[in-house]
């Protein structure tokens, strides 16, 4: 799984991570919206189950992005998560997103997805922008 490169499978664009992963996240009991707007940026994916708010970034390659993106979502979400659809994690990536506490979720050969290391609950969020955000949230429709 661990490889010091970060290898684009073959004509996999981040649009179609994105279907497959919803997909994916339905499978395990989330509800999934898309582009969610979050602080003058938006998440990919913020899929929610019972009352916790998971906000996942999905990168083909670039996982520094993400982990900026990222940032931004730990003042208003109870987990965090990259999502990479590259033919292996490298060392570093797997070793930065772990040190923040994010959970990482990886496209695999046989198209479907797996959970490489799960979200550590986020202490940082700051209830004024949470609340604000869980009622922009109600409005948007989930990925049926």
């Amino acid at each position: 799984m661990r490889s010091s490169g970060n290898v684009k499978p073959p004509n996999l664009t981040e649009g179609q991570i994105v279907s497959a992963l919803c997909e994916f996240l339905k499978s395990e009991n989330y509800r999934v919206r898309k582009e969610v707007p979050n602080l003058g940026q938006s998440a990919d994916l913020v899929a929610t189950r019972g009352r916790w708010v998971t906000m996942i970034e999905v990168k083909v390659h670039d996982w520094r992005t993400a982990l900026r993106q990222c940032q931004t979502h730990e003042h208003v979400a109870d987990f965090v998560c990259v999502a990479l659809g590259s033919a292996h994690v490298s060392i570093l990536a797997l070793d930065a997103i772990e040190e923040r506490g994010y959970g990482l979720i990886h496209w695999q050969d046989n198209g479907g997805f797996r959970w490489v290391l799960k979200p550590v609950r986020n202490e940082l969020s700051w209830k004024p922008t949470r609340k604000a955000f869980s009622s922009n949230l109600k409005r948007i429709e989930y990925v049926v």
